[in-house]
């Protein structure tokens, strides 16, 4: 096996493609566990060798333990449509995204039952499609009388790009005779739709590895391959190019200035786009839009509206990142954003395009954020209060279910304003001393209502006057009175320990890990990107680069 040191182990799910494999080369829905060949754990090994201290001053013991992680439904869809061409995003039929700090890249991603019978369905779909493309995929001049020669070259063309990696003999042999069995009796085309079907399921594709080459020792580098892969699916959510693979076959990904090189390249596809607005999204919860649902009777025409507010992020970010700075501080603190014409209208804009809006400032006044973090009836000043807290600045703020206590949300009441109806955390023991610091972010922002409109009367639903304005008193760098969210979100922009915020999420949401085993990689990480020159801390881009060019990144600790 390619990696001697551990063994997949293996479950077989789904149909006779699968248990053929499973029963010819071991590759199947893998459950994700590591293993030694002779059954132990890898922990009941020694680790090889004292700890060390890697070239870029890492530690050996802030590494990242290796792992094996499945792709997630979104890099799914990117791979197939890699791999075969489709146009179809499988992963809409698929469950949903197990998730980690909010986060859906993660080592939750688990193959059971139901996943896997999806997963079946997709490789026989997706095969099928394969067979109607022999001329693109898998090309034979006479499929009869030179088809297993023109099988092997397939298998091992499509295989490697399954794979992200080059097959080894063993691999190769496997699928052929998978091969055998599809076209016995029947036709070449059989038989290539045979090893798509299987390969499709198998965990070499479904898998992404960090495990190294089997090599011992405190501190294991991953191989060319895995190198490539992890940067790809890091920057596009995606399978390496050709391009990437060809530096990997090279070796040039060895070296941070290698890896920064192809970084810098991906970055400016738009798969790369795609990947980061997806981590934006996930970071503020904001995917959560096309299920956020409101009250028509309150919020009349949220539907109609809704697809043009998930667009707007979708443009904004991409504009940051093409024709802006894409920094942090814009993400937070632009006077400008892109609108479709019916967002135009509702914000009161000019025009579809890029627009100045001066009373919207960066993405936290924008109407998905506005809207996900509000009720169907009526705003949410602690849900965006605590959001803005834990997600931007990383507070600390504990769930009442954590502190023991008892929580009855304030009742609605006509005859009384949002903060009138939330004074109780003010003066309750139990409340204040987290509410004193929730409370005001989240006034700060009524003066725009439950689906994220202006309420440029200066009155909420029921008639009462609306005060927006706020005093923050945290012994934080942005404490002060401000006017509204407006001016919050200006002083947040500016702010330095938002920017270390920002790159914490950004470590999480890029190397998939947020639980005790990873507070040492992130503290790691964090000195890393301290010590880049100041102008570049805010740099979207540049808090990716840093983390692909250290050895956090290129390196994991045995286990």
């Amino acid at each position: 096996m390619r990696h001697n040191r551990w063994m997949l182990r293996l479950y077989a799910y789904g149909a006779y493609g699968v248990a053929l494999i499973l029963a010819t080369v071991g590759i199947a829905g893998c459950l994700g566990e590591l293993g030694n060949p002779d059954g132990t754990r890898p922990d009941d090994d020694d680790n090889g060798g004292g700890e060390v201290t890697l070239p870029d001053g890492t530690e050996s013991t802030a590494l990242l333990p290796a792992r094996i992680r499945r792709l997630t439904n979104a890099e799914y869809d990117t791979s197939v449509r890699a791999l075969t061409g489709t146009s179809r995003r499988p992963s809409e039929a698929f469950a949903p995204d197990s998730r980690q700090d909010g986060f859906t890249v993660n080592d939750a991603q688990r193959v059971d039952g139901v996943v896997a019978k999806q997963l079946a369905a997709s490789a026989e779909a997706l095969a099928a499609e394969v067979k109607g493309k022999l001329a693109e995929l898998a090309p034979c001049a006479d499929p009869v009388g030179q088809a297993e020669g023109c099988a092997a070259t397939f298998i091992a063309s499509f295989g490697e790009r399954a794979y992200r990696r080059p097959l080894d003999a063993a691999e190769a042999d496997a699928l052929l005779t998978v091969y055998r069995v599809g076209a016995k009796g029947a036709t070449y085309a059989d038989g290539v739709e045979l090893v798509a079907r299987a390969l499709l399921q198998s965990a070499g594709f479904l898998y992404l590895t960090e495990l190294g080459d089997g090599s011992r020792g405190a501190a294991v580098a991953l191989t060319p391959h895995e190198l490539a892969s992890s940067l790809s699916y890091l920057i596009t959510a995606g399978p390496p190019d050709d391009v990437l693979l060809e530096a990997a076959r090279s070796g040039a990904l060895s070296t941070p200035e290698g890896r920064e090189i192809e970084v810098r390249r991906l970055l400016q596809t738009s798969a790369a786009r795609e990947r980061i607005v997806r981590v934006v999204r996930e970071w503020l919860g904001i995917d959560r839009i096309a299920a956020t649902a409101k009250d028509s009777n309150v919020y009349p025409g949220f539907d109609e509206i809704r697809p043009s507010l998930e667009r707007e992020t979708e443009a904004f970010v991409g504009e940051l990142l093409t024709k802006s700075a894409g920094t942090v501080g814009e993400l937070l603190g632009a006077d400008w954003t892109v609108v479709d014409e019916p967002l135009a209208a509702f914000y009161g804009a000019p025009g579809a395009g890029r627009v100045s809006l001066s009373n919207r400032r960066g993405i936290l006044n924008q109407g998905a954020f506005l809207s996900v973090y509000a009720h169907a009836t009526e705003t949410a000043p602690v849900l965006r209060g605590v959001t803005v807290l834990r997600r931007v600045t990383c507070t600390t703020i504990p769930s009442p279910t954590e502190l023991n206590i008892n929580v009855v949300p304030p009742m609605p009441d006509p005859n009384k304003t949002t903060r009138e109806r939330f004074e109780i955390h003010s003066t309750d023991q139990e409340c204040r001393s987290c509410h004193n610091r929730i409370d005001p972010i989240g006034f700060s922002f009524e003066r725009f209502d439950g689906m994220g409109r202006l309420r440029s009367a200066g009155v909420d639903e029921a008639g009462h006057p609306v005060d927006s304005a706020v005093t923050l008193a945290m012994n934080a760098e942005y404490d002060g009175a401000y006017a509204d969210s407006n001016e919050l979100a200006k002083a947040l922009s500016t702010s330095a320990a938002v920017r270390s915020c920002f790159a914490r999420h950004v470590f999480r949401a890029s190397a998939g890990r947020s639980d005790a085993a990873a507070v040492e990689s992130e503290a790691s990480f964090l000195k890393a990107w301290a010590a880049v020159p100041e102008a570049e801390q805010g740099g979207i881009v540049e808090t990716l680069v840093t983390y692909a060019k250290s050895n956090l990144f290129s390196h994991r600790r045995a286990q």
